[in-house]
């Protein structure tokens, strides 16, 4: 009877739901006369056709035939605008980001799964959070943990894929790889843990397993999360019971794998702050001598004063989101770059060459922060591979006052020509990062095409003049403001030092097998025809 009850209760709130977006989107509908393609029905038509793992090619053709501001229909059939108008994007990403906030559904479902971290917070709570996090992702934290990252890719992956290799090229899916190795990078780089996620012999971690199922298992259910802020402010207690009545599997699943991350952060999170409160140096002598990011954030936010102090449940919070958040988008921008060498022979020798003159000029064994970021040709193709192919290609944004936003050409609407654009409150806006990345009127006529000496000269005036409000290298790929991604300086560094190892040891090939690349949240790869079940990226290697 009580599972009936909550079904019936589920069925009226959705029902409300409903009717109240459709009068909402009606009125937004009236007052955004952007150009797009029309709706073909309620529930298709362009959602389907955005979200879609096949999407990229529609995405490409939406921008060049419907330029830099673009209104589609979402799930509800309600007005949203994919922009990739740099000018657009400042004001979103920077001037008025107190109003283009994370949409609820993107923040709840965050919360629930990772817990109050950076991804689960808005305002002030957020920019209180980041206040904290800010100094840990510094250049000069940085520069320690770039030892710990060659010691891990020396050992547990180079060494491994050295011995596999010793009769010969062989194939092995790199993408398995990367994804254990990202993984061991950020638990002992960022909490001074082990997750043995690369031992040869051992079973994949559990841990890792979760990483690797989330974003598969919470992309089934993406119909289904803009409706999840109706019910996430019910008691924890009442939602799990109410979901095991649920007839669906990947909500189950979903369950099983955030319990899974809050098992093992809570585990770690316990013991750190139990050889904390000890003392007596017991917290230098744990795995990453205390200067993990975890470790360090600890004990800055115990000297902090009571009004900048973080609660445990919100650094267990941070502890899961890195953990998550530096796992899928690395590992998927590794195989990027590698796939991208095996195409571009030339590129990968050309890079092997420059790699091989810096180990000769050092002194040390591995090359340190300086010499990695000294490297013109290595920086070359991090930058070109991040800026043509980000893991993630939109950021989606919602308003949430009414608001004017600047273009940087007119658009031409049915009542004229306009110079600026009236977002309506509740409108979703989506940030298009792959098309500001490869904007043909900011890159020239080859910017979608992958080509790293790009970057060995001055850049355009058109690139500079563009102002692109992004962190990283006049890309949007990190994102720009106030929700920028805070731990782009450690991706880059363990990307080039990955490379650095990988590229000095091995020459890598393409399979025999075509690999193409599936739109999602985090594009990931896979073989064509295949019936496997997830990504992969199968890479043939031999010793150099």
């Amino acid at each position: 009877m009580l599972a009936l009850s909550i079904l019936v209760l589920f069925m009226v709130c959705g029902a409300m739901f409903l009717l109240s977006s459709l009068r909402r989107r009606l009125k937004q509908m009236s007052l955004l006369k952007v150009p797009g393609p029309p709706a073909k029905s309620l529930f298709t038509g362009n959602y389907s056709q955005m979200y879609h793992v096949g999407a990229a090619g529609f995405h490409e053709h939406m921008r060049q035939t419907y330029g830099r501001v673009i209104r589609v229909s979402g799930l509800l059939c309600e007005p949203q605008l994919l922009i990739s108008d740099p000018k657009t994007c400042t004001s979103i990403l920077l001037r008025d980001q107190d109003i283009f906030e994370e949409t609820d559904w993107f923040i709840e479902c965050n919360l629930h799964a990772f817990g109050p971290g950076l991804l689960g917070t808005l305002g002030a709570h957020h920019r209180k959070q980041r206040k904290q996090l800010n100094p840990v992702f510094s250049i000069k934290h940085m520069r320690s943990m770039v030892p710990i990252f060659h010691k891990i890719t020396r050992q547990q992956l180079r060494d491994v894929l050295h011995d596999k290799a010793a009769d010969g090229p062989q194939e092995v899916d790199m993408l398995d790889w990367f994804g254990r190795l990202a993984l061991e990078l950020i638990a002992q780089g960022g909490l001074g843990y082990t997750f043995n996620s690369l031992d040869a012999d051992a079973e994949e971690n559990e841990f890792g397993k979760a990483i690797k199922e989330y974003i598969p298992t919470i992309s089934t259910l993406q119909i289904f999360r803009p409706f999840f802020p109706l019910i996430s402010r019910w008691p924890s207690w009442l939602l799990r019971f109410g979901a095991n009545f649920v007839p669906l599997p990947m909500v189950h699943n979903i369950i099983r794998v955030t319990d899974i991350m809050h098992r093992y952060t809570k585990e770690v999170f316990d013991a750190k702050k139990a050889l904390l409160e000890k003392g007596d140096g017991l917290f230098q002598q744990q795995l990453g001598e205390g200067k993990d990011i975890i470790s360090v954030l600890m004990q800055r936010n115990g000297d902090a004063s009571e009004e900048d102090r973080l609660p445990d449940d919100e650094i267990l919070g941070q502890m899961t989101t890195l953990l998550f958040a530096a796992t899928d988008t690395t590992s998927t921008a590794l195989s990027r770059i590698l796939h991208l060498l095996a195409q571009h022979p030339d590129v990968q020798e050309k890079l092997r060459q420059e790699l091989n003159e810096a180990y000769a000029r050092s002194r040390e064994t591995e090359l340190g922060y300086d010499e990695l970021v000294e490297l013109p040709y290595l920086e070359a193709v991090c930058r070109e591979t991040l800026r043509v192919f980000p893991p993630v290609s939109y950021a989606p944004r919602v308003a949430r006052a009414d608001a004017y936003v600047p273009l940087s050409q007119p658009i031409e609407t049915a009542s004229g020509p306009i110079s600026s654009l009236f977002v309506p409150r509740g409108t979703m806006v989506s940030i298009n990062i792959g098309g500001t990345n490869r904007d043909p009127s900011i890159w020239g006529p080859d910017a979608a095409e992958w080509k790293p000496e790009r970057w060995l000269a001055p850049l355009p005036s058109s690139v500079t003049e563009a102002r692109i409000p992004g962190v990283y290298s006049n890309t949007l790929t990190f994102l720009g403001g106030g929700r920028a991604c805070i731990g782009f300086k450690f991706s880059q560094l363990e990307m080039k030092v990955v490379v650095s190892q990988l590229v000095r040891a091995f020459r890598f090939s393409l399979p025999k097998t075509e690999i193409v690349w599936r739109f999602g949240g985090i594009t990931t790869p896979s073989v064509k025809g295949s019936t496997a079940v997830g990504p992969q990226l199968p890479m043939t290697f031999e010793r150099v």
